[in-house]
């Protein structure tokens, strides 16, 4: 027993010496592996060198801010990782053997290849998905959608060492085309330029075609990319993947939302395919019927006849948003939705909006949604006495429009067990609301201006119902090309161009409403109007009898603009205020402030001529004359008279930026002048000379005033010699 307890005593002290002799060691060790780049157990102090390659992974803009999908990504990562980061610049060929070669820690945009393994290591996640087209230079008419065959024997280019290389062979495998494969060191825009020279057509993502260099005829697959590391940086993988991991619990659509941001592209969708080209030339015109009196979404103007509210937006928008075809619209206008509906069953309209309907709903009907073009919030309005109880009523009954199937829909949808009231209309609906014949109205968020005025008056509000409601087209069910053009549509026209239409004619019936409100309220209206037309009248008298005293003052007002600078004849200011000016811009250039400027100095020709043969009340005339011209064109900078005959002007920002058009402008409208009038104290014969301050020509503001009136005087002598 004592030998076994002796031992027992041996092993712990063993074990005890050994812990203290690895704790001991750690340290040696950790800064040994840190010194040879090899595991660690944070990133906080790291510094990553990251292959910088093109837009839209990288992208920087004029006034040297960055972006980009890859840019944005990376920096979500070192909010995790607390990695900074060296950015080595090249095209992306060059990058990935930089990657290959250990020149870099980190490429992004990098798709699997099983033989790349062998060469760098790939993370768990993928950081997105690339969709691959085959583009063609936009008059290229032997590569047609129709017939893959076309490309036999003709040159199609793929960047080198690209997973491009590997689906276009798969591709064209499958649909038996036997092109030449041509491989690329070139950034992808530089490669799609050589369309129609050495090359017949490219691969590349869509975000790169470009209407007047290259347009997509086909998608050939799509991928997964990666951030792809460096082969010995396992500690970057680990941190890398923990920190992408982290990055999909936080927000599990962060590359959706990279994707829409920088990687959804138009471009594709701008194009109709020969289908649907050839669906759109046979069929002609598209017919749309709409909901009438559906604001801020859909109605018929009650003078013109014609379709307004965001639906119009959206069809103007959409008229000119594909590249390669206009599409045509005839909005119709139907009572109902249920009427639209119905209409379109007939065959009398290709397509109906507003329209939601669920999957069972749309197959019941035989038709088709397409994606939505605009949402809506879903807002109940209940009595207000009532606001906070409504949200815990376990049985509601809900007021709906008769033949309004999409709130019908939508309701039993959402809230089956919704008892519904049928009224005429939603002003009906809305009292039977007020009386208590129902608890609710469901309505449109964008709708609400549209019942306010009732609303306040019958003490209603609305509670959010915490469900959006798309907007859709509803389509035949069969009319597949219709479908595919209208979906091209929506998304060719920016969600902007529809939200703020939306905001626009949601406020519209609140506007024409304005004339009601004063006929309800006539007798107030006219008392105010009354009293208003009693105050104007008191506050006339009174400024008649302080006329002499305002008459007072103006002359002391008139007395102090002299002594602040303002030129008594012609209101602008005066050779005291431009020296003043002038000092205010040197002390400025003193400092070290970089300024853009120019001077310009103006001269009257013949003042004394007219003085002399007509009189100095014509001079006068001539003066004004000229001044006018000279502050009707210079309008954005300070003009000054710093002489009898002589003004000046400073032209900045916007003027100077300008000035060439403001130079033959003033000389247009000077001719028009002179040539208006057959009097010489209305001819405006000015001299002008213009001199940007170079700070290597000029050693002061007063050196450029110098130089513009050097130029002024030269313009003249050749002005008389004309």
């Amino acid at each position: 027993m004592q030998r076994i307890q002796a031992a027992k005593g041996f092993f712990a002290s063993f074990f005890c010496m050994l812990i203290v002799f690895l704790f001991m060691a750690m340290p040696g060790l950790a800064a040994s592996e840190n010194s040879s780049g090899g595991a660690l157990t944070t990133g906080i102090g790291k510094t990553v060198r990251v292959g910088w390659h093109v837009v839209p992974h990288f992208i920087t803009n004029r006034n040297g801010r960055l972006s980009g999908y890859s840019y944005d990504y990376l920096c979500k990562l070192a909010a995790y990782t607390g990695w900074t980061y060296e950015y080595v610049h090249g095209n992306w060929p060059q990058l990935l053997q930089k990657l290959k070669d250990g020149e870099i820690d980190i490429l992004s945009d990098v798709s699997f290849l099983e033989e790349r393994t062998k060469d760098m290591l790939y993370p768990s996640y993928p950081m997105g998905t690339e969709a691959y087209y085959i583009f063609i230079a936009p008059g290229n008419k032997d590569i047609t959608m129709n017939d893959f065959s076309s490309l036999n024997g003709k040159r199609v280019g793929v960047t080198k060492n690209s997973f491009q290389k590997q689906l276009l062979l798969r591709w064209m495998k499958r649909h038996n085309v036997d092109a030449e494969l041509i491989e690329l060191s070139n950034t992808e825009q530089e490669s799609l330029l050589l369309l129609g020279k050495q090359l017949d057509a490219f691969v590349t993502m869509d975000i790169y075609g470009n209407p007047q260099t290259a347009i997509p005829i086909c998608k050939i697959g799509s991928s997964d990319f990666y951030f792809a590391v460096k082969k010995d940086r396992l500690d970057l993988l680990a941190e890398l993947d923990a920190a992408m991991n982290r990055i999909q619990d936080e927000n599990k659509h962060f590359n959706q939302q990279l994707h829409d941001k920088y990687l959804l592209s138009a471009n594709t969708e701008r194009y109709l395919n020969s289908g649907e080209k050839e669906w759109l030339a046979k069929h002609g015109t598209i017919r749309v019927g709409y909901q009438d009196n559906y604001l801020a979404f859909c109605a018929r103007d009650g003078e013109t006849g014609e379709l307004t509210g965001a639906l119009k937006d959206f069809l103007d928008s959409a008229s000119a948003a594909l590249e390669n075809v206009r599409v045509d619209f005839k909005p119709v206008a139907y009572p109902t939705a249920a009427a639209a509906m119905d209409a379109l069953k007939k065959g009398e309209i290709d397509c109906v909006f507003p329209a939601n309907l669920a999957e069972y709903d749309s197959e019941t009907l035989g038709v088709v949604m397409t994606p939505a073009l605009m949402r809506t919030e879903m807002d109940a309005v209940v009595r207000a006495s009532e606001k906070k109880e409504f949200v815990r009523k376990k049985w509601i009954t809900v007021a709906v429009n008769k033949g309004n199937t999409n709130y019908d829909r939508f309701l039993a949808e959402h809230y089956p067990d919704w008892h519904r009231a049928y009224f005429t209309d939603t002003p009906a609906g809305l009292e039977a609301v007020a009386n208590g014949r129902a608890d609710c109205v469901i309505i449109s968020n964008y709708r609400y201006n549209n019942i306010s005025k009732q609303c306040e008056k019958l003490h209603l509000t609305t509670v959010y119902t915490g469900v959006d409601m798309d907007y859709c087209f509803a389509v035949r069910k069969g009319d597949i090309e219709l479908y595919s053009v209208l979906a091209r549509l929506i998304n060719a026209v920016p969600d902007a161009t529809v939200h703020k239409a939306l905001t626009y004619y949601s406020t519209e019936d609140v506007k024409t409403s304005f004339l009601d409100l004063i006929k309800e309220n006539l007798v107030i209206v006219t008392s105010l109007i009354s009293l208003v037309l009693l105050v104007i009248v008191v506050l006339l008298l009174r400024n008649l009898r302080a006329e002499k005293k305002i008459i007072e003052e103006e002359h002391l007002v008139h007395d102090l603009n002299r002594k602040v600078f303002v030129d008594a004849l012609t209101s602008v200011r005066n050779k005291g205020a431009f020296t003043n000016y002038v000092k205010d811009l040197q002390k400025r250039l003193d400092q070290g402030e970089k300024m853009d400027f120019a001077i310009g100095v103006f001269d009257c020709d013949n003042l004394k001529m007219v003085n002399d043969q007509n009189g100095h009340d014509k001079g006068d005339i001539y003066i004004k004359t000229a001044s006018r011209l000279i502050c009707r064109v210079f309008q954005h900078s300070p003009v000054f008279r710093i002489g009898g005959d002589e003004f000046a002007v400073v032209l900045q920002n916007e003027d100077f930026q300008n000035r060439d058009d403001l130079i033959g402008q003033f000389d247009s409208e000077k001719r028009k002048a002179i040539v208006a009038s057959g009097k010489k104290w209305e001819q405006p014969r000015v001299a002008m000379g213009i001199a940007v301050y170079d700070a290597e020509l000029d050693g002061s503001v007063d050196d450029t005033i110098r130089r513009a009136d050097k130029i002024m005087y030269e313009n003249k002598r050749v002005g008389k010699l004309e």
